[in-house]
């Protein structure tokens, strides 16, 4: 979140400055506009810096293993790109964020802080070597590399749901890109992909300090849906699944409401209502706003996963990350490499 005492970030909201605030000590610098995020600089947490991530711990058992499953997707990667039709521009971009995504995990693995990843690999444990290209010379189809993404996708949520704090953001994050990964290599309209981006510092910070985020994100959520409801035709495809959106984000935010209220939580208030930066005239214009809004929750979710004391709050954030990167992809949103961190 920009710091609260500057002019509002552009984007289609502007916040309360209760929610601002609340959230801006949460996600340490992550843009509170519900929109594609910008790359900005970290704002330091209520008394100074962010505070440092645990020290990370050397690579666990079969770490180096998923590793080199990643690398060999390389090979797989650039030789199914070769094969596929020039003009696919879609099916290429994802091919390429394929190639591009196995290195930027590997770095990861060294440090679950992207502020203190090394830009040269991991540093802690062996480095994997590259898996051999088979000997028939014959490049894998998608089929296949469909079936060794959603294969890394679950190793990674195991993973996640194992480790607790930035770590399990790190594999959880990992196992949502490679599911989105496997559905879209899946897909006969491939979705738009983004660019491996630079990340900020994140901010730990209590697992009740994280659903009180999440909360006031989701105030704002409700309201985008509500809006952009009103400007879809009642009879068509979108609005079905723009109701249902909404449905799901109130049962989300009546279920942490009801855990702060037993945790003896103050919960954050909706204002009144959240301006669009931008008018909403038009069905092109709700859309572009749920995109925004799904998009936009995506570190409050990542958030939560990184902040979770229990197992069973730890694979509910999970399942949250994982459900709102899909929907944000279903409105358009281009899929990341690294969904849930703030960036």
């Amino acid at each position: 979140m920009p710091d609260p005492t500057t002019a509002p970030a552009a984007g289609p909201w502007r916040w309360s400055r209760r929610a601002v605030l609340l959230a801006g000590l949460a996600l340490g610098g992550a843009g509170c506009s519900l929109s594609d995020p910008a790359v900005r600089g970290p704002v330091p947490a209520a008394g100074g810096s962010p505070r440092p991530t645990p020290t990370p711990t050397p690579l666990p058992p079969g770490l180096v293993r998923d590793v080199a499953a990643e690398t060999a997707l390389v090979a797989g990667a650039r030789a199914q790109r070769r094969r596929t039709a020039a003009d696919d521009d879609r099916r290429r971009d994802l091919l390429e964020l394929l190639d591009l995504t196995p290195a930027e995990q590997a770095t990861a693995l060294a440090d679950p802080d992207p502020a203190r990843r090394p830009t040269t690999g991991p540093t802690t444990g062996p480095s994997p070597s590259p898996s051999p290209s088979p000997s028939s010379g014959a490049a894998p189809g998608t089929a296949r590399l469909v079936a060794q993404e959603r294969a890394l996708a679950t190793r990674y949520r195991t993973a996640a749901l194992a480790a607790s704090g930035p770590e399990a953001l790190l594999w959880g994050s990992m196992a949502v890109a490679s599911g989105a990964f496997a559905r879209g290599l899946g897909a006969d309209q491939p979705p738009r992909t983004a660019a491996v981006a630079a990340h900020r510092p994140l901010t730990v910070v209590s697992d009740t300090a994280a659903v009180s985020a999440l909360v006031a994100a989701l105030h704002a959520a409700v309201w985008g849906y509500q809006l952009a409801l009103g400007k879809l035709p009642a009879d068509g495809e979108a609005h079905d699944r723009a109701l249902a959106g909404l449905r799901t984000r109130r049962a989300l935010q009546d279920r942490l409401v009801d855990r702060l209220r037993r945790a003896g939580a103050d919960v954050p208030a909706a204002a009144p209502a959240y301006d669009p930066d931008g008018e909403v005239r038009d069905a092109d214009d709700a859309r572009l706003l749920l995109r925004g809004v799904e998009t936009r929750l995506l570190p409050f979710a990542g958030l939560w996963l990184a902040a979770a004391a229990r197992p069973a709050d730890r694979a509910a954030a999970l399942d949250t990350l994982a459900a709102t990167a899909s929907t944000a992809t279903a409105w358009g949103a281009p899929l990341r490499a690294w969904p849930g961190w703030p960036d």
